[in-house]
């Protein structure tokens, strides 16, 4: 049943583009028992005979990746000689490292794996161990390859099959399918140029994929790439201290710049297509309408002037007096109607407040209609029992100022 299987990967998860192209569905046993193999150690098994290496297999966390790999331990890929070779290059690599290092259990555990042509990396390896382990992958002295997603991110090194070990990931937050950049990524990996003719993808699924979201990863498209480029003012200062260096040759020679170009003939054909619509627009006695509209316009910035002038203190206070009746518009609010109670002048929190330069700011107490149900909160207009608020004479909020000061008995 796994050989039909692995038949149907060759055929189904190769990248040859055959219009059957979809993964290959095993089931997972899990944690092999006695006596028992894991669905891994079997397709690692299959892989070997039939010459599939050198294998990568993806798996989604660091121990996921060290338990893959001690689950075909037993497994031997190599030659006496290629033993020997590891052998050489690892006691090479390591010769640098003091007493104490080479005594870690990372240095003393890893090479029995890579004299069996197995090797892992992951984030959590040394430096130094996992360039040792891609020497070796690269050489071909390493068959069977079990890393993180982060190996196929700016490595050159392909393999003729590629395994995944699951099709969902833990990003940070949740658990979701593979994406499809993700997935073009990690299975562009099978293949590799020059070598063979198309590469092998088996994916293993433990739970039910929909046909949306099998397209949607293996048929998807790629991520796109966007440019992070920006020019700082270090970067700018650093580029004038280099002589024959200019800003503006290093930004048009830019992945941003290059971005911005290629949607300039987009952006015009837009701008083209909208300056017709334009010209398609008629309007009736359109010179009328302007005029009208221009009128208008000015008549705003007029009003704007004058209620910008009448509020100021040096022109209102003097018409400040308790019982001047106002009219108040607080932006949409017109609060129509209302009787100065008191005014007070507000104290500059700060010297730099009370520079000659910021005018000064008065609280106007106005006695004014409100909603019962906004007491407690940000006042509201209504046509009920009056309410004493504020409001910053400073602003443009007063709208008008009635001449007339009826005596009124109010207290201050």
């Amino acid at each position: 049943q796994l050989r039909q299987g692995h038949g149907r990967a060759a055929g189904l998860g190769g990248r040859s583009g055959a219009p059957d192209a979809g993964p290959v569905r095993l089931p997972r046993t899990g944690r092999a028992g006695a006596g028992e193999m894991t669905d891994i150690y079997k397709i690692i098994k299959l892989i070997m005979e039939k010459q599939f290496q050198p294998v990568i297999v993806f798996c989604f966390s660091k121990r996921e990746v060290e338990k893959t790999a001690l689950m075909i331990a037993k497994l031997d890929f190599n030659t006496e000689q290629e033993k020997g070779l590891v052998d050489a290059v690892f006691t090479n690599a390591i010769e640098a490292l003091s007493d104490e290092d080479k005594s870690l259990p990372q240095i003393q555990q890893v090479l029995p794996l890579l004299k069996r042509g197995i090797g892992i990396h992951h984030s959590g390896l040394l430096p130094l161990l996992k360039e040792v382990i891609e020497i070796l992958f690269q050489e071909g002295l390493i068959k069977a390859l079990f890393a993180t997603e982060t190996f196929s991110m700016g490595l050159n090194m392909p393999a003729k099959t590629v395994v995944f070990t699951a099709i969902r990931k833990f990003d940070g937050k949740d658990f979701r399918w593979l994406s499809s950049g993700e997935y073009i990524q990690m299975s562009g990996r099978a293949g590799r140029r020059g070598l063979d003719d198309r590469g092998i993808v088996i994916t293993i699924l433990d739970e039910k994929l929909e046909p949306e979201a099998a397209r949607a990863i293996i048929k998807g498209q790629a991520d796109p790439l966007n440019s992070t480029f920006h020019l700082s003012y270090n970067m700018i200062l650093n580029m004038l201290r280099v002589e024959g260096v200019e800003p503006e040759a290093v930004i048009k020679k830019s992945f941003l710049q290059f971005q911005a170009l290629r949607t300039v003939p987009a952006k015009e054909k837009v701008l083209e297509e909208l300056q017709q619509e334009v010209a398609a627009i008629g309007i009736e006695e359109e010179p009328l309408i302007g005029s009208l509209y221009a009128l208008r316009s000015q008549l705003g910035r007029l009003a704007a002037e004058r209620r910008a002038t009448i509020t100021r203190p040096i022109h209102a206070l003097p018409f400040l007096q308790t019982g001047r009746i106002v009219r108040v518009i607080d932006g949409a609010d017109d609060w129509g109607w209302g009787v100065v109670v008191n005014f007070l002048q507000k104290a500059p929190r700060d010297r730099l407040a009370a520079a000659p330069s910021n005018p000064v700011q008065y609280v106007v107490d106005v006695l004014l209609l409100c909603d019962p149900a906004s007491v407690g909160t940000r006042p509201r207009p209504a046509q009920f029992p009056p309410e004493v608020v504020e409001r910053f004479l400073a602003q443009p909020q007063v709208a008008d100022l009635v001449g007339l000061c009826p005596p009124l008995p109010l207290p201050t």
